[in-house]
């Protein structure tokens, strides 16, 4: 692997942390064992369900279709492989990255010659993966040489309408590539992508997909609009920019081109254009509503996969822009409730597109523009399973970073190992934890010597009342910052991080609310009753919570759980194939009850929306 991180180098505008090289993070307890469980079963699996996404692909030499789902596999094969330790797997990463190198024609082009931009752009990020994990010069050619590609092709070939969506990835292996060599004709390359690309800068500070886009045209409608107009025209504009997973995309697009311009205007668009999409179309699990397009917060529209991944994917490159932490909270909720939901509880199927108030799982047309079977746990959509297989070991990879002033930063607690050579100091942390279903958090420091570096430690906007105990010294914490800890280390100090995690409910849909726990989200588990292929609530199922009682969290060997006092809603029901819109709470009431509400990516049939009584 590779033995440095490469901050930002000049003239690039500077962000405060950068990642570790592969290898440099590895996962334990709870993080690891899932990676173990996803590597034995859906990862190993993946190539021979579908296998356009493996060895058999065109990327390789094969026969089979090429696309973005072998890259994104490519990505999880060797981060997984990283993070697990894992040399088997990293040598068949490793081998598969290399044919893809081997095979660069003259041009510098490569994959099939059909290929979209997109995939190229998404296999450049994994290639940047394959470097890190092993320093192979092989690979900084190849992409430099497509960078040659690039500068030669872009001006008389500019890119298309949809690939001007999908500058992000190319974007980011092209900065990384030039803070690797720093030669400065790549920068010139990624200029003409930022004049190229979709300006989802602008698009995020004007926000204009305020509502559904449903409430402006239907699917129907749409499907048949777009029959009669070229790529150009305003239909097919609408299908691209109000795709939940292309802005998911566009936020690190443009964070991205604020990295390259220093321009505030970049800078500051990822920021607001969170802050919009919450406000219009977010979702319980920490998402927004995309099935695909922007569906507004009815607890009932579909969240799809793609866009929870490219969301995650956005929130973990903006954190080595400048002002990037800001997404860092929302990151966690994306992976902890969002990804984790999207995983069957056997880890032998995924769901392409939940929903916050789950109460049947069933094929059923209720997604527009989507196929019958999207809101079944299944292995039919190649893109969704590798794009989520990608999804966690990239998180787990970023639980640490490096920090420009030479220390560490902590963006997350799961359990996990880091170890880093700070100056003349081999240093490695331990972290014990059981994360994120408690707030205590162990840091153990092994050092072959002492040194001085700091250690930022993030503290998240729940964690009211934080602290950190070291060396005798309680140091309080700032929510929604980090604590720096700045001194001389020594082997065997320990830092003892506490985050208060209280209940609290989220206001999410009109008057119904979703309760969380730290970076969890929790829900009302209604009996269910299985049929086939389809699983359903028992009826009737509906519930509001009953938030002048109190609410208190039980932690066991298991896993946590809210005890909170509910009432029966006589009148809620379903409405087609989905669970109607939570009813005001004081129409149709029955009797109270206790009951136990579950983690979020624990439920399949679930009401994370709900009610106040």
């Amino acid at each position: 692997m590779l033995t440095r991180t490469f901050f930002a180098r000049a003239p690039l505008a500077p962000g405060r942390f950068a990642p570790l090289p592969a290898g440099a993070v590895t996962a334990k307890g709870s993080l690891h064992d899932r990676l173990v469980s996803l590597r034995a079963g859906l990862l190993s699996r993946c190539a021979s369900i579908f296998p356009a996404c493996g060895a058999a692909s065109v990327w390789y030499g094969g026969a089979e279709a090429g696309g973005m789902p072998a890259a994104d596999l490519l990505e999880a094969t060797l981060l997984t492989a990283s993070l697990l330790g894992d040399e088997e797997l990293r040598r068949e990463g490793l081998r598969l990255a290399m044919r893809v190198a081997d095979a660069q024609r003259e041009d510098g082009s490569f994959g099939a010659e059909d290929e979209t931009f997109a995939a190229r752009g998404r296999m450049l990020r994994a290639l940047t993966w394959a470097y890190s994990a092993s320093g192979e010069k092989r690979l900084l050619t190849f992409m430099l040489r497509y960078m040659k590609y690039l500068r030669d092709t872009l001006p008389e070939s500019p890119l298309s309408a949809q690939d001007a969506m999908h500058t992000a990835d190319t974007l980011e292996a092209g900065i990384f590539l030039y803070n690797v060599t720093g030669q400065k004709a790549i920068l010139s390359v990624l200029m003409t992508l930022v004049s190229q690309g979709a300006d989802s800068t602008s698009l995020f500070h004007a926000f204009p997909y305020r509502t559904p886009i449903s409430r402006t045209i239907s699917a129907e409608a749409l499907l048949d609009a777009l029959k009669d107009e070229d790529e150009g025209g305003y239909y097919h504009h609408l299908l691209r920019t109000a795709d939940g997973a292309n802005l998911c995309e566009a936020l690190r697009a443009s964070a991205l081109c604020g990295v390259l311009t220093g321009s505030a205007k970049h800078l500051s668009a990822p920021e607001v254009g969170i802050v919009r999409l919450n406000k219009a179309h977010g979702a319980a699990c920490g998402g927004v509503t995309a099935d695909p397009l922007l569906a507004g917060t009815h607890p009932s529209r579909g969240v799809s996969a793609k866009s929870l991944c490219e969301l995650a994917a956005s929130l973990e490159t903006m954190l080595s822009c400048p002002s990037g932490e800001h997404g860092a909270d929302q990151l966690e909720t994306v992976i902890y409730n969002g990804v984790a939901a999207a995983f069957a509880p056997d880890g032998r199927s995924i769901q392409p597109i939940q929903q916050a108030n789950q109460t049947l799982l069933s094929r059923a047309e209720r997604f527009p523009l989507s196929h019958d079977g999207a809101g079944l746990f299944a292995l039919e959509d190649s893109a969704s399973l590798c794009a989520l297989l990608a999804a966690l070991p990239r998180f787990a990879q970023h639980q640490w970073m490096l920090s420009r002033d030479e220390g560490f930063a902590a963006i997350g607690y799961a359990p996990c190992s880091v170890r880093y050579r700070i100056g003349e100091a081999a240093v490695q942390l331990h972290v014990e934890s059981r994360y994120p279903e408690s707030g205590s958090v162990r840091i153990r420091l092994s050092l072959d010597r002492s040194a001085a570096f700091p250690i930022h430690l993030r503290i998240p906007e729940w964690a009211q009342g934080a602290c950190a105990a070291v060396a005798g010294d309680v140091l309080r914490g700032q929510a929604g910052s980090f604590l720096t800890i700045n001194r001389q280390w020594h082997d065997g100090d320990e830092i003892l991080l506490t985050l208060p995690m209280s209940v609290r409910t989220l206001p999410l849909y009109h008057q119904a609310v979703c309760v969380a726990r730290g970076p969890l989200r929790f829900a009302y588990a209604p009996e269910t009753m299985q049929s086939g292929e389809t699983l359903s609530a028992k009826a009737p199922f509906g519930a509001a919570i009953v938030t002048s009682e109190p609410m208190e969290a039980q932690e066991t060997q298991d896993g946590v759980v809210i005890r909170a006092r509910l009432r029966t809603l006589t009148n809620w029901g379903m409405r087609g194939a989905s669970c109607d819109q939570p009813p005001m709470a004081d129409a149709g009431t029955g009797e109270a009850f206790d009951a136990e509400l579950v983690p979020y990516a624990s439920a399949q049939i679930r009401l994370a929306v709900l009610p106040v009584e």
